[in-house]
């Protein structure tokens, strides 16, 4: 099985930058081979008068679906090894919009125009400085468009998988599609400029071809009928559960909280009176039901962790967000009936013994976490140190 950078945890590693530098160059040559160089001719699909852009995406979209197909029909990939943008619908849609729009006004994307300044076109370079112009606004104005950038999050939905279909009909009936769509569009061009194409069309129907028996092929490939259990399906969550993958130990935590790292939310999903008799420093108090409004501007960015009494709870949350799309949330092991036991129970009233290294981190968890004057008490139902309702 070939693994992948995401899949190995290594997107941040020099290999990864030397590959992706020399895929971009490539992607580039290929852009400007195909004419993406120009902003005119790019323009030119919005007015029926070059369909370069149709032909070329489509067929890269149509190439990259079958053959990500096949190796994972074929086993030398699974779909573990990918990252699933999630859907979200109201972002997407008016994000869409203004692409579009300013695609139209300028004739170029941010990628072909980086294409077109390595050409030395003058309107790429300042297409280039709007655009980081408007990822400085869209920064400045983030805390007021926050809702906007999850309205409509539906986690990691498949269109096949909302229209009802297996994954490998979908792919059949989108390469017709796409052939359909080739051969569209080079009627429009022989019918708007039939001096400048050729009437011999081998090669369209050579390549038609070969994508439909492709795509046909697919169909009857052992392993390509299953559905790939991406990140947010049933089947991944139940491994993670399995593989303990969606807990976070108490030691941790209380590491992680006490030298205050970035990114780190800690949720505490009890009741408002339970949380103000005593909480872990740090946490805020978030009902169950606020859990995907109040995290969405954390949502796979750094580390979130839920914590009540028990355990119950939390996972009962934490499976709901992660059906949402969200992979970063853990649930703390035990609750916080277990780290009061294992974090902030005094080293004398164990019933063993720890070693010195132990009980120095003890001691600085306790001095930490217990600084703000609340300590629990053994039978209080807030946050009990000796018993804890195991279904919080």
């Amino acid at each position: 099985m070939t693994d992948t950078f995401f899949g190995s945890g290594l997107l941040d590693s020099p290999q990864a930058f030397l590959t992706a530098f020399l895929v971009g160059l490539g992607f580039g040559f290929i852009l400007e081979r195909a004419g993406f160089g120009s902003s005119r001719r790019l323009a030119g699909v919005f007015y029926l008068t070059d369909m370069t852009v149709i032909k070329v995406m489509f067929s890269a979209l149509i190439t990259a679906m079958l053959g990500l197909q096949y190796l994972m029909a074929l086993g030398w990939l699974t779909p573990e090894q990918f990252f699933f943008m999630p859907t979200v619908y109201g972002a997407q849609l008016v994000g869409g919009l203004v692409f579009g729009a300013g695609f139209v006004m300028a004739g170029w994307c941010p990628g072909t125009a980086a294409v077109g300044l390595a050409s030395g076109k003058l309107d790429a370079a300042v297409f280039l400085g709007g655009v980081v112009g408007g990822s400085i606004l869209f920064n400045e104005l983030y805390p007021i468009i926050a809702s906007l950038y999850s309205w409509g999050d539906w986690g990691v939905v498949f269109i096949y998988q909302t229209l009802g279909m297996g994954s490998t009909t979908f792919v059949f009936f989108l390469t017709l599609v796409a052939v359909g769509v080739f051969w569209l569009v080079e009627y429009l061009e022989r019918k708007k400029f039939p001096e400048g194409h050729r009437e011999d069309s081998t090669f369209l129907k050579s390549f038609s071809l070969a994508l439909v028996i492709l795509a046909v092929g697919l169909i009857f490939t052992p392993g390509a009928s299953r559905t790939p259990a991406v990140a947010g399906g049933e089947d991944q969550l139940l491994r993670q559960v399995e593989g303990g993958l969606d807990h976070i130990e108490p030691e941790e935590l209380a590491d992680r909280l006490s030298r205050g790292e970035p990114g780190l939310v800690v949720v505490d999903v009890r009741s408002a009176e339970e949380f103000q008799a005593f909480h872990l420093r740090g946490a805020v108090n978030v009902s169950l039901a606020q859990l995907p409004k109040f995290l969405a501007p954390h949502k796979n960015t750094g580390i979130i962790v839920l914590y009540s009494n028990g355990m119950t709870h939390p996972a009962q949350a934490r499976d709901s967000l992660h059906r949402q799309g969200f992979r970063n949330v853990f649930i703390l092991t035990d609750g916080l009936k277990g780290f009061l036991e294992r974090c902030l129970m005094p080293v004398s009233l164990r019933s063993e013994p720890v070693s010195p290294q132990t009980a120095t981190r003890i001691n600085a968890w306790r001095a930490f976490f217990l600084s703000q004057g609340k300590e629990p008490q053994a039978g209080r139902a807030s946050a009990p140190a000796a018993a804890a309702h195991p279904s919080q």
